[in-house]
């Protein structure tokens, strides 16, 4: 069985009473860097599920925003440089190299990005942007089943011959071991456990013509002008996870998060078609 799933992560930015960047509290749901929220819906096989998941969640992180605070999705925000250190302490620890490693299909090193605010020689701040996030899940299952035969046992009793002037052949008999012979009948046959394996259908040429095609789909049309682009909205970033990829290089802001229907659905359509790219 193929299980073909579709989930939809969006970063977001918490601001405070004074209009800034604050980190979100740490029982919120973040991202790897502390100061960008996220918002996660729950995998699912259809649009329909993807999307109405996604709007709860966002529905719900909306309504515990403290009086005066407020979630946005933005291109670029300024993010002062105290607050950009209170969140630099509250890193996660780094990822596996294979899992969790940001990479690019076109090679674009995000090393030779920067997203620091410079003035007058000194780090004012960085400039933070809210990336929205495709999952991609294509995998096979197959279940083993190892059963387990139950047996009863059946008792065959053997005659036994008495020799001599015997009185009473029942006291002799219940004085003496009564032979016979024990062997087993199959009962019935029952399921011990049920073996499971799974296997991603998204190997690395699938992966890289699925982010291709959302670039060309997408990138353009919703990504900010290039001189305002933040290091990770770049075309052509991925993650791989263990249910299959992320596709990152979108930005979260009002023009995505409206076209999510078409968005997600584009993204059933190439989960669908893998076997047309060559």
């Amino acid at each position: 069985m193929i299980e073909k799933m579709v989930g939809v992560e969006a970063e977001f930015i918490l601001l405070g009473k004074e209009g800034k960047a604050i980190v979100p509290p740490a029982y919120w749901d973040r991202d790897g860097f502390p100061l960008l929220g996220e918002i996660r819906s729950e995998p699912g096989k259809s649009v329909s599920d993807v999307v109405a998941s996604f709007l709860k969640k966002k529905l719900e992180a909306e309504d515990k925003v403290r009086k005066g605070h407020q979630v946005i999705f933005s291109d670029t925000t300024r993010v002062p440089l105290a607050t950009y250190r209170a969140a630099m302490k509250q890193v996660t620890e780094p990822k596996g190299e294979s899992i969790g490693k940001v990479k690019n299909i076109y090679g674009t090193n995000i090393d030779d990005f920067s997203d620091q605010i410079i003035s007058k020689g000194k780090i004012q701040g960085i400039n933070a942007s809210c990336g929205l996030h495709i999952h991609f899940s294509c995998q096979e299952t197959k279940e083993v089943k190892v059963y387990r035969d139950e047996y009863a046992l059946v008792r065959i009793p053997l005659s036994m011959a008495v020799v001599g002037n015997v009185k009473d052949t029942k006291d002799l008999l219940d004085e003496v071991v009564r032979p016979e012979i024990q062997l087993y009948r199959k009962v019935e046959t029952k399921v011990e456990k049920t073996l499971k394996a799974t296997s991603s259908q998204l190997n690395r040429p699938a992966v890289e013509w699925i982010v291709k095609q959302m670039d060309d789909k997408f990138f353009d049309r919703f990504a900010p002008a290039e001189n305002k682009r933040t290091k990770y909205r770049q075309p052509g970033f991925y993650e791989l996870k263990s249910h299959g990829f992320e596709y990152r290089s979108l930005p979260a802001n009002e023009a995505s998060l409206n076209s999510l229907v078409e968005i997600v659905g584009f993204a059933f359509k190439l989960l669908n078609s893998l076997n047309d790219f060559d």
